[in-house]
């Protein structure tokens, strides 16, 4: 099969797997579609005092809610047409620095891959990240083998994008800029004449990049005097990588690799993977020790240093040793990954055979991951609220712990009234329906305490637990 063909094979199938596991929708897709229901000065405003995050996401999802509206798949259609475009965006990075072979090969993992699979189906902007990660790795190699001024340019726009995008891809252009830097000082030291010339498209390049971002900083001096003044860094996420640590574990640093390669799985099983960190390692020694090259040089750049400086970030707050946080690592490892299957096999049944069996790995994993009712990252609040309205009748009563589920409350408007459950706050009187009491993160301690103190007053005003539902990790009774 030719290579377009080839490709467009490729793309139809990752769009696919991209479509086909519509999930629930949970808190921080939640938040992201609050905050863009807002007029639009409103959403940037809020954003700025109380969120994080720089104002493209944000901006594309306001856009994307009044042209298709605020369903699950609705909000999710911008992550999904341009994590569906990362495929062949992976091609052309592979094929730039290698050749086709490794280019189809990173394309068809892309389209499989675990992670890449879970943020493009995510109403968050992670695959965005994703996005101009990649055109800023093409911009490099083309600026660095040929030097145009549109390699530069878009180069720059890239680099401007990623950072209007999420402020943790500064990591991604540090490793870029560093990678710049060795190649200047290299091609001086042997006296090139092209050291010179990249010099001058590296340093305007830049200038380009900071001119564009001049609007961004007020905006994140802001975001980041809030996020100081407040310590409220919590995260919602429910990750397996050190949950109640203060600092970054080995466990976390392989788990973090795991996920990467293959994706997210219940706890039982990443303590079966992680344990197999000894093959891993003989293997990278392996692939460390052929095949090196300026490309190679680079794209490992782009894994190291990204990943080791958001460990020493997660040194000083725990919940930045995230992977989401540094995604931009993943297309490296894809790519990176593609290049051993295809150039480092003699045969051609060798390299489809490698290829395929790694694909094969990841799809396994993909299936897992989205499946598995174990997964810790899966959460069926629409599961959840959807046996809520099936049953609830006027009079009823939902109780919601912990209260940053409101979000999801104002997301899924159950039919009756819903009221969120705080320590020292009494719950609600006596009332002649039933009560729904609803939770979720019962991992965390005072989650846990909270939950239980409430049904331990329910119980002390007469009320009994007439059922238990689980749905993935959302937990609900119903009492009487």
């Amino acid at each position: 099969m030719r290579v377009p063909a080839a490709l467009a094979v490729i793309v139809a199938v990752g769009a696919v797997l991209r479509v086909v596991p519509l999930r629930s929708v949970w808190i921080d897709e939640a938040i992201s579609i609050g905050q863009a229901r807002l007029p639009y000065l409103t959403m940037l405003q809020d954003l700025r005092s109380a969120d994080v995050h720089p104002p493209l996401w944000g901006s594309v999802l306001w856009l994307d809610i009044r042209l298709l509206g605020d369903g699950p798949l609705a909000v999710r259609v911008p992550s999904l047409v341009v994590g569906t475009l990362c495929i062949p965006l992976v091609y052309l990075v592979a094929r730039e620095l290698y050749d086709r072979r490794a280019g189809v090969a990173a394309a068809l993992l892309t389209a499989v891959s675990p992670m890449a699979v879970w943020y493009s189906a995510e109403a968050r902007m992670y695959a965005f990240y994703i996005f101009w990660s990649l055109l800023a790795v093409l911009g490099q190699a083309r600026a660095i083998r040929r030097g145009g001024w549109l390699d530069w340019g878009l180069f720059a726009v890239a680099s401007a994008g990623l950072l209007y995008t999420h402020y943790f891809s500064l990591l991604q252009l540090c490793a870029q800029h560093m990678a710049f830097a060795a190649i200047v000082i290299r091609r001086k030291l042997k006296r090139e004449r092209t050291a010179r010339r990249l010099l001058a498209g590296w340093l305007p390049a830049t200038a380009v990049t900071l001119a564009l971002l001049l609007p961004l900083l007020p905006y994140a001096a802001e975001q980041v005097g809030n996020f100081i003044q407040s310590s409220s860094g919590a995260s919602t996420s429910n990750a397996p990588s050190g949950d109640g640590q203060r600092f970054v574990s080995l466990y976390a640093i392989l788990a973090n690799l795991v996920w990467a390669m293959w994706g997210y799985h219940s706890a039982a099983a990443m303590e079966h993977l992680v344990a197999l960190w000894p093959i891993g390692m003989l293997v990278i020694l392996l692939l460390l020790g052929r095949g090196r090259s300026r490309s190679t040089a680079l794209l490992v750049s782009l894994v190291v240093v990204p990943f080791v400086l958001a460990y020493l970030l997660g040194s000083k707050q725990r919940n930045f040793f995230e992977l989401r946080y540094f995604i931009s690592v993943l297309p490296p490892l894809l790519i990176l990954t593609a290049r051993a299957a295809t150039g480092w096999l003699r045969t051609e049944t060798a390299r489809a055979t490698a290829v395929a069996a790694i694909a094969l790995t990841m799809a396994v994993g993909l299936g897992d991951q989205q499946f598995n009712p174990s997964n810790p990252r899966l959460y069926d609040y629409n599961g959840a609220f959807r046996l809520v309205n099936e049953e609830a009748r006027a009079g009823d009563l939902i109780l919601f712990a912990p209260g940053y589920l409101e979000v999801l409350v104002r997301y899924y408007h159950p039919a009756v009234t819903a009221v969120p459950i705080r320590g020292g706050v009494p719950l609600p009187t006596q009332h002649g329906g039933r009560t729904f009491l609803m939770a979720s993160y019962l991992d965390n301690p005072d989650n846990a305490s909270l939950v239980g103190g409430a049904l331990a007053q329910l119980a002390a005003e007469g009320r009994t637990v007439q059922r238990l539902e689980h749905r993935e990790n959302v937990t609900i009774w119903i009492l009487r």
